[in-house]
């Protein structure tokens, strides 16, 4: 299930009305959207939680919750991120234990100072060691093997450098419990084919269950 409220300057969210019927005690739009939202997952995961506890309900959302992360100087990301820009506190849905687990997509390379793989990663796994949510983290298969200006480490040695040091973090941190490769179709392309001989020497011993899951 994907939701997107994202609302942009070419195409804003036809909103008005509810909010001027709705919103009165918020202090603003963006908190009374949130606050939709919120209820929106909170209800979606008791419905589940009551038709079968035993299925598992997660969101895999974008890598940055929100720009003031970006302020503090310790990532300087160029979006607003998914706090502001569609309206979803993420961080808020763990806190709550509204998740069972979250996979935020952690796409850049090291050397991306806009959005440092290292730096979000450290930061989801603080916010989920006080919780109950487990986390796993999204990484950019699809990116292996591309060339680009802003992020040449994916071609280096077929981007096999930067991804062993994800991997090798995400090992480190107890709170990361596994990998999301995205997206299943770049496996058999010649541009992965260094990468996924990779995973095969590192992952190939070991057991199922410690081997990533496929997008």
């Amino acid at each position: 299930m994907t939701i997107s409220i994202t609302e942009t300057a070419s195409s804003p969210l036809n909103d008005n009305e509810t909010f001027r019927r709705y919103g009165a005690g918020y202090a603003s739009k963006g908190d009374w959207r949130r606050h939709n939202t919120q209820q929106l997952i909170a209800q979606v995961s008791t419905t589940i939680k009551k038709l079968n506890p035993n299925v598992e309900f997660g969101v895999s959302p974008a890598g940055v919750w929100r720009q003031p992360l970006a302020r503090s100087g310790r990532v300087r990301y160029p979006w607003r991120g998914r706090y502001d820009e569609s309206y979803a506190d993420t961080r808020s849905w763990v806190q709550q234990g509204l998740l069972d687990y979250i996979a935020p997509q952690i796409y850049w390379p090291f050397a991306r100072d806009a959005a440092r793989y290292d730096v979000l990663a450290n930061w989801w796994a603080e916010v989920v060691k006080p919780t109950h949510t487990r986390l796993y983290i999204g990484v950019a298969l699809y990116k292996v093997g591309e060339p680009s200006k802003n992020e040449p480490d994916w071609t280096v040695d077929g981007g096999v450098p930067e991804l062993k040091k994800q991997l090798d973090l995400n090992e480190t941190l107890p709170q990361i419990q596994g990998t999301i490769l995205f997206r299943e179709n770049n496996l058999n392309q010649p541009q992965t084919r260094q990468a996924v001989n990779y995973w095969r020497s590192r992952w190939g011993s070991r057991r199922a269950s410690r081997q990533p899951a496929l997008l």
